[in-house]
């Protein structure tokens, strides 16, 4: 599941209902970071990827708009992780993206594979993922979905997350605890 915020600015629309899309994680080997690419693009190459392991994704964008509840309760379920989307040049979205995290939480349960995102980190008035990191207590890295950057490796980090392939915060946390 995507969670998006309000996008500010440029955006001309926004998602309303909620968005589908299939992504493909195409990898050589287990320990390799692989490539994500859309369905159609692997379809057409899929000769170039025979041998390696395959996973197709379902990605779910649900609105960021506060009052969208009940359809990003729809959305989230069956859902294995979030890919959380901040729009970092709004200082105003941080009020709404702790809203949303908790809302994440509680519907997906409190250790939901989360990877929190600040997009559009190509402009000069975008806060930076640390400070973003501080004010939501969350683990954020940068990215700009116009320019092409840390989006895709976002969603491995997700994945990866997800397969148990990298143990997150939370869980080293605990062991820690634990031992």
């Amino acid at each position: 599941m995507i969670l998006r915020q309000l996008y500010r600015g440029e955006k001309t629309s926004t998602t309303v209902g909620f968005d589908l899309g299939h992504l493909i994680w195409a990898r050589p080997n287990e320990n390799s970071e692989g490539v994500i690419m859309s369905l159609d693009e692997f379809l057409k190459e899929k000769s170039e990827y025979a041998g390696w392991l395959i996973k197709k994704i379902e990605i779910k964008g649900s609105p960021g708009q506060l009052h969208f509840k009940d359809v990003r309760n729809m959305v989230a379920r069956g859902s294995d992780g979030v890919l959380f989307v901040i729009d970092s040049s709004d200082p105003n979205s941080i009020g709404n993206a702790l809203t949303l995290i908790a809302e994440c939480k509680c519907m997906l349960g409190e250790n939901v594979p989360m990877v929190v995102v600040a997009n559009k980190q190509d402009l000069e008035e975008a806060i930076t993922p640390e400070e973003i990191s501080d004010l939501i207590k969350e683990k954020t890295r940068g990215g700009s979905a116009r320019n092409n950057f840390g989006i895709k490796e976002a969603i491995i980090q997700l994945l990866r997350m997800i397969t148990g392939e990298i143990v997150s915060q939370e869980a080293i946390s605990v062991m820690e605890e634990i031992l």
